[in-house]
């Protein structure tokens, strides 16, 4: 008969052996807060309406480290905090970095499983990836300037027409037609246009369902079988509701091309070009559908929201609005409108452009990546399955590259006689994403942006609104906190510089 002392220490060892290994693994995890057994950081974890890319930087000063981690239920997340690590990880790194998480709300329940930027790293999504590269890469892109140009006329004249009173609904229709006609050949309405409408439904769905644990069937996967009617499952009916949206989003402006197609009545855009490239086939048309839904949904609220953020800055900083006017009108003149033809000969433009992609970060928190496998960064162990956020935010007010980060300020991207300052760091290379998820419409956002600023900054004066009693009405930073941070809505007046550009305009 075995003695039960040798029985115990049969059953013990095993244990003391495995526990350890996980005590040596656990001391060589990125630093975070301690949280508590079991559940972890899940009360620490802040929530999305509170800033959490600054709650995120803060522990990562406290814990001196460039990577910082966090556990909700057993769920590792790592956040990112600095450009270095970030290129690293996930430019260098790009393999095993370029998963998604399962993104139940979002993807399975909602329905936008279609969006490759949601989309786990697999056959669909490098397809996908692979037709929107065709036509939105850098140099493919420039036979889409004419309707930039087009829309930045009309933005113009839409804001002297109102007065700056509905500044954010003239961006948003600003940056959909954009889309709509270089993705579909759709010409939008001029107001309340349907399928501006629904794109913006589409962003609702991301802006709740991106921040990783903002549900908890993400963290309890078991949830997401709970039927609608159950109390507490209020997730469930939201999901239903978006699920409509998202059919409608991904079906309706493609089915539209294809009748216009068949009746002869579509100019050059993205789907015509998908279609000429890789047949219309049942799965081509499929991958060219998920692709074009995802370019229509992926870019209206967030160039609409850059553009937000630059007429706050030219409200808070007055001296900066007066500068780019001179800068344009030197190159320009005062008889013209700025032109592609003018792209890359007024560098403090391009000095604005950045500037306002770094002031405040429109996605201040990236979508997270999920690690393929286990890895190790600056002698610490990140495990296989960890989700991994960039703090964007952190990395464009990175003192070390950006002295003074909180102050609006596109000198700083120049050098003293004038031109772009190559050593200081894009702020691109971070506000687009990195690595194989880097934002495959990043060259047309950069394109609406400078011809959109140029136009305004040389026909426009965008001026503090004044009360009753003719005194300005003083203008707050003040930032919505959501996956998509814009300014909250200010009051302002624009009205044109001269006649000249009036006339001008209605020229056109």
């Amino acid at each position: 008969m075995v003695h039960p002392v040798v029985i115990a220490l049969l059953l013990v060892i095993p244990f003391l052996i495995v526990y350890r290994r996980f005590a040596r693994r656990a001391q060589h995890l990125p630093p975070g807060p301690p949280g508590l057994p079991l559940i972890g950081n899940v009360r620490d974890i802040p929530s999305p309406q509170e800033y959490p890319w600054l709650t995120y930087h803060r522990w990562s000063r406290e814990y001196d480290t460039e990577i910082l981690r966090l556990n909700a239920l057993g769920m590792n997340i790592i956040v990112v905090d600095t450009m270095e690590a970030a290129k690293e990880l996930l430019d260098r790194r790009s393999s095993i970095y370029s998963d998604r998480p399962r993104m139940i709300m979002l993807n399975e329940l909602a329905g936008f499983g279609w969006n490759f930027g949601s989309m786990d790293y697999g056959e669909d999504w490098r397809m996908c990836r692979k037709m929107t590269h065709q036509e939105f890469h850098a140099t493919s892109f420039k036979k889409y300037r004419p309707i930039l140009a087009k829309e930045a006329y009309n933005l113009v004249r839409r804001l002297v027409n109102d007065r700056g009173s509905r500044v954010p609904v003239h961006l948003k229709h600003m940056v959909g037609a954009n889309i709509m006609e270089v993705t579909y050949g759709i010409k939008v309405l001029p107001e309340h246009d349907p399928f501006i409408e629904l794109a913006e439904a589409g962003q609702e769905c991301v802006g709740q369902c991106a921040t990783a644990g903002v549900y908890l069937v993400e963290l309890l996967p078991i949830l997401k079988h709970l039927p609608t009617w159950l109390p507490g499952a209020t997730f469930q009916r939201q999901a239903n509701a978006w699920h409509q949206k998202a059919t409608r989003q991904l079906h309706v402006p493609y089915e539209d091309f294809v009748h216009r197609m068949k009746t002869g009545q579509v100019e050059d855009c993205m789907a015509k070009a998908l279609l000429d490239t890789f047949g219309d086939d049942e799965e081509s048309s499929r991958l060219a559908k998920m692709t074009t839904a995802t370019m229509y949904m992926g870019g209206s609220e967030t160039i609409a929201a850059s553009m937000h953020s630059f007429i706050l800055a030219m409200l808070l900083y007055p001296e900066v609005q007066e500068r780019a006017h001179l800068e344009v009108e030197k190159v320009v003149g005062p008889n013209r409108l700025p032109t592609f033809d003018d792209f890359g000969s007024i560098p403090y433009i391009d000095a604005l452009v950045k500037e306002t992609l770094r002031w405040h970060p429109i996605v201040p928190l990236d979508l997270p990546h999920k690690l393929r496998e286990d890895d190790v960064y600056a002698g610490y162990h990140l495990e296989k399955g960890s989700f991994v956020m960039v703090n964007h935010w952190s990395i464009l007010h990175d003192e070390k590259h950006y002295p003074d980060p909180d102050l609006f300020n596109p000198d700083r991207f120049l050098t003293e006689d004038g031109t772009l300052n190559r050593e200081v760091p894009d702020p691109e290379d971070a506000a687009f994403g990195f690595g194989r998820r880097v934002c495959p419409g990043q060259h047309m956002a950069y394109d609406t942006m400078w011809i959109a600023i140029a136009c305004l900054v040389a026909c426009l004066e965008i001026r503090k609104a004044k009360d009753e009693a003719g005194r300005e009405i003083e203008v707050g930073e003040d930032f919505v906190s959501s996956f998509v941070s814009e300014p909250k809505p200010f009051p302002c007046e624009i009205r044109f510089r001269s006649e000249l550009y009036a006339a001008q305009l209605r020229e056109l």
